[in-house]
């Protein structure tokens, strides 16, 4: 069993064990209410219990690609916090409100794991969706079409004190703006400069207006726009900008491992990249090294040079042994101020080396940087450039797993054929620019549409293959279909022309054989679709 396999399996195991200690953490909630009328320490202790259970469960979830989960438990654990610091807090009103939350756990956990969902896109507005701010009638008719086909949670506002007065209340994920409904655009920039001096955090706001002139680009920096559109709305590019602003906050956090034999310093270090959003194991036995990665696979390593019994360039070559670990970046932490023996432990297997003592902000950055890149490079090396989609060769890698896994579990996997009909006309009349817009659409609705445990790659050119593991293929047909439906009314725009695409697919069921086996089955498939009229979904018939 190869790493991916080992880390599906363990994910699968912790799926299992969430699922029965959910149950259990809401018996310790109900417990509670019995708390209110107990001695103050006995209350006490069944609160620490449950702040500890919940404590765990936030600090594993992400790791597990269960971030909406983890987020919910961190909040049930702050709230507990709250009451141990200021008991008189601690009421049966708050409580009801507590217990409320604590049984949407398990909704949380099937929206991340369980059947195929109709919609992914609800994850990317998960705070409180795009706001609005646009009266024009075909403006509107254009944005409204975009956020619906793509699942935006949406609210509009015909009135700048409508809009202020919301924002007061929920900050929105991303703000849209038509600049031109005002008579005095100015005002209406003037305004946005106030309602974001106002927040914690700049709005991500996109403006769309008639005028293209310099001043108006520079009044937009100012109000902090981050993307400007000129009319006519190419509503593409929006929807492009806007799937960027929101895809940055379902990036999963970058994971570091920490190996030093100063306990007190180790978390001293792994505090302060925790608070910036990474998440921290500290190894303190180097002789765990294995047994650590595989289970937390991180983006980079932190090694203390000189430990005992093993020095850090002797362990940095240990790990470039084997080849799954040979891209994750390792930097050295030591006193070593001698240029000579920091190059010696350079040229050992690190990648950089950071001079203790370290102030909190460069060693964020240093770290930060560096998980960054390797994700980056990483992406470039199996992703496809244009869609963010795994490439041909690593979405067969990727089936050929999940047909393992089946043959395990016995669940069924479904291998989907896409193809977009006409493709060569939308080139021919549109241009390659354009045809790549539409590519790049239908590769965003798939992700969007899809759960995150299923696998979306590009085949080649505007053809794309899908694994839907745990999926029957009836089951698979209503997804595809639903899919289907959304991209035929999507609306593409060129030279001020409207035109809209589709595409045919086709389905196979994954089972003992090999992977071309079943591709050629959802590709013949395909074939049927294509010759019975293209536009619709066929399932492949021996």
């Amino acid at each position: 069993m190869d790493l991916q396999q080992q880390l599906d399996a363990l994910r699968l195991a912790y799926l299992d064990n969430v699922k029965q200690q959910l149950p259990q953490l809401q018996q310790q909630a109900n417990a509670l209410t019995d708390a209110l009328t107990m001695a103050a320490s006995d209350a006490h202790e069944l609160l620490i219990a449950l702040r500890d259970k919940l404590h765990m469960l936030a600090g594993s979830a992400g790791t597990f690609n269960l971030p909406e989960l983890g987020q919910a438990a961190k909040a049930l654990e702050q709230q507990l916090k709250h009451w141990l610091a200021q008991p008189a807090s601690f009421t049966p009103a708050a409580l009801g409100d507590f217990q409320q939350q604590l049984q949407q756990l398990p909704l949380l956990l099937s929206a991340d794991a369980g059947p195929v969902s109709q919609s992914r896109s609800k994850a990317l507005t998960g705070g409180s969706g795009v706001y609005v701010y646009c009266t024009e009638p075909v403006l509107s008719q254009q944005l409204s079409t975009m956020l619906d086909i793509f699942g935006y949670r949406h609210q509009w506002f015909n009135h700048l004190e409508a809009l202020t007065a919301a924002i007061s209340q929920h900050s929105p994920d991303a703000l849209i703006i038509d600049l031109d409904m005002h008579s005095a655009p100015m005002q209406c920039m003037q305004h946005l400069q106030q309602l974001q001096q106002a927040q914690p955090k700049p709005l991500p706001v996109l403006l769309i207006s008639a005028q293209n002139d310099f001043h108006s680009y520079l009044s937009a920096v100012r109000a902090g726009a981050v993307g400007y559109f000129v009319k006519p709305l190419n509503t593409t590019e929006l929807e492009a900008r806007l799937r960027q602003l929101l895809a940055s906050k379902e990036r999963e956090p970058f994971k570091v491992m920490l190996v030093d034999d100063d306990q007190l310093l180790a978390q001293h270090y792994a505090l302060v990249l925790r608070q910036a959003g990474l998440l921290v194991e500290i190894l303190s036995e180097p002789a765990l090294i294995f047994d650590s990665l595989k289970r937390f696979h991180p983006d980079v390593i932190l090694l203390d040079v000189n430990m005992p019994f093993c020095s850090g360039p002797e362990l940095a070559q240990l790990v470039r042994l084997q080849q799954a670990w040979l891209g994750v970046p390792i930097i050295y932490l030591s006193s070593e101020t001698d240029t000579e023996q920091q190059l010696a432990a350079l040229i050992k297997a690190g990648d950089d080396f950071i001079t203790k003592p370290i102030t909190d902000t460069a060693l964020k950055v240093a770290v930060f940087a560096r998980a960054q890149r390797a994700r980056q490079l990483a992406e470039i090396m199996t992703r496809d450039s244009l869609t963010g989609l795994l490439q041909h060769a690593h979405i067969k890698e990727r089936l050929a797993l999940e047909m393992l896994r089946s043959e395990r579990t016995g669940l069924p996997v479904a291998v989907v054929m896409l193809d977009i009909d006409h493709f060569k006309k939308v080139n021919d009349n549109y241009g390659h620019l354009v045809g790549d817009q539409v590519i790049a659409n239908l590769a965003n609705l798939l992700k969007q549409q899809l759960r995150k445990t299923d696998l979306v790659g590009r085949y080649g050119g505007e053809e794309f293959l899908l694994v839907l593991p745990d999926c029957p293929q009836t089951r698979a047909v209503e997804v595809v279909e639903q899919i289907r439906q959304r991209f035929a009314a999507l609306p593409f725009s060129a030279a001020e022309q409207q035109f809209f695409c589709t595409f045919s697919a086709g389905i196979s069921q994954a089972g003992c054989g090999a992977v071309d086996m079943f591709i050629d089955q959802a590709d013949q498939a395909l074939y049927q679709a294509k010759h019975g009229g293209r536009n619709c979904v066929k399932v492949f018939t021996p």
